[in-house]
């Protein structure tokens, strides 16, 4: 969540908040290295009917909100209250059969997401894929400690879990203070998001004149299959789409800026999609990268196939930064169905142009205020599975709402919305 509401504060204020993110991030780490230990040796001190309270009041703010909520972002925050919900009851519970329900709870939630990032790194084979394969063997070792809490007990499920999060999330954030420090004048919050990306231009760039929007196109799998796809809601959104006749459909992405920016990549050649070489093609490695071509317009692109079945519209954003990374990035032609595709092209250049989007905001008081917002949590989460997976057409088109919600967010008060959802409900 860090690293996405530092690139919509812009480089400016990260390269000047660089020294209270460090310190910040050394603190909560000790504060959870604290609170680990009181896990460990069985001590109480953590408030944890405190904790509980305020996990239920989220939860129900959460569940409340989630029917004005669209689309896939619906089932996200149902999700998620429903989870709190019953972690906070059963925090509240205070009896040692709930203790054991969280440390079951959660050491499977550690151990499936484990699984699934050694899976996934395994399979994709993308950049730094052995030390991703290595943090997924230590969530697995992480949920067998909670479920074997040797040598203390059950009870200190609560204060082991925050421990580590407060620990991880703290040197994240010292991570992130030392890069930032590291920014030099003219550099972008996008080198610190994407270090392998393409650097930004140095040379002085004639200003670009935007004349519209900043529009992400999206053609589903679904939206883009030729005959009928077979009904499987997850895979079909957010992987591929199968129709009858066994062709896998991926879908596609790009972006339009007008006059002169339009991001989409696609193989020159069309790549063998059949089911029996498909897991091969998944591998991002040299093998697998093709000669790629970017499309002229999205008119052309539209005639040539046909029009995309989403659209998002930003109104706001950074059309220099944008430029220079464009620039840059149009050098290299490469393809690749995992680590270089459309859909991958499109976020680093969406990320390119939120570059610093709110940083006319208040400074820290917006920049906390984000944090707030349940969709940089949904966010930071699309991101995070894509970028130790794929990035696909479906995460693409979640990430790009998130962060349309981030950048123009519904001007409400909580009473208003309140009242609006309760209109809903009679």
């Amino acid at each position: 969540m860090l690293q996405v509401a530092l690139l919509l504060m812009g480089a400016a204020f990260v390269r000047k908040s660089a020294p209270i993110l460090g310190v910040v991030g050394v603190l909560w780490s000790g504060l959870g290295f604290s609170i680990f230990l009181d896990g460990v040796e069985g001590m109480r001190y953590f408030p944890f009917h405190v904790f509980g309270l305020l996990l239920l009041i989220e939860s129900l703010v959460t569940l409340f909100f989630a029917g004005s909520a669209k689309g896939a972002q619906k089932s996200v925050f149902y999700f998620k209250g429903g989870i709190f919900f019953f972690i906070a009851v059963l925090i509240l519970s205070g009896r040692e059969s709930s203790n054991l329900l969280l440390a079951i709870l959660f050491g499977f939630a550690f151990f499936i997401t484990g699984l699934f990032v050694m899976a996934s790194a395994w399979v994709v084979r993308y950049l730094r894929w052995r030390r991703v394969f290595m943090g997924g063997l230590a969530q697995l070792a992480f949920a067998l400690f909670l479920f074997l809490p040797y040598p203390t007990h059950h009870h200190g499920t609560i204060s082991q879990l925050l421990g580590v999060i407060m620990i991880l999330g703290g040197v994240q954030c010292v991570r992130l203070a030392v890069r930032a420090f590291r920014l030099r004048e003219g550099s972008t919050i996008f080198t610190i998001m994407e270090p392998e990306a393409p650097p930004p231009v140095a040379e002085p760039m004639a200003p670009l004149h935007a004349t519209g929007p900043l529009i992400i196109h999206i053609w589903t799998p679904e939206g883009s299959s030729e005959n009928s796809p077979i009904p499987r809601p997850v895979i079909n959104r957010y992987i591929a789409a199968v129709d009858v006749d066994g062709v896998i459909s991926t879908g596609h992405a790009a972006l339009e800026m007008s006059p002169d920016i339009y991001i989409s990549l696609y193989p020159a050649v069309e790549i063998d999609r059949s089911p029996s070489e498909f897991f091969q093609t998944l591998k991002a490695i040299q093998e697998n990268n093709v000669q790629g071509e970017f499309q002229k317009s999205y008119q052309s692109e539209a005639a040539a196939w046909c029009d995309s079945d989403r659209k998002i519209v930003f109104q706001h954003y950074n059309a220099q930064a944008l430029q220079r990374f464009w620039t840059r990035y149009r050098e290299v032609n490469t393809y690749n169905l995992t680590w270089r595709n459309c859909s991958s092209s499109v976020a680093y250049g969406l990320e390119s142009a939120l570059d610093g989007v709110l940083s006319h905001r208040l400074g820290w008081l917006h920049f906390i205020r984000l944090f707030f917002m349940p969709e940089l949590w949904i966010a930071a989460q699309l991101r995070k599975r894509a970028t130790t997976m794929a990035w696909t057409p479906g995460l693409m088109l979640d990430y790009a709402r998130a962060l349309h919600a981030l950048v123009h967010p519904v001007r409400h008060s909580w009473f208003q919305r309140w009242k609006q959802q309760l209109d809903r409900t009679q």
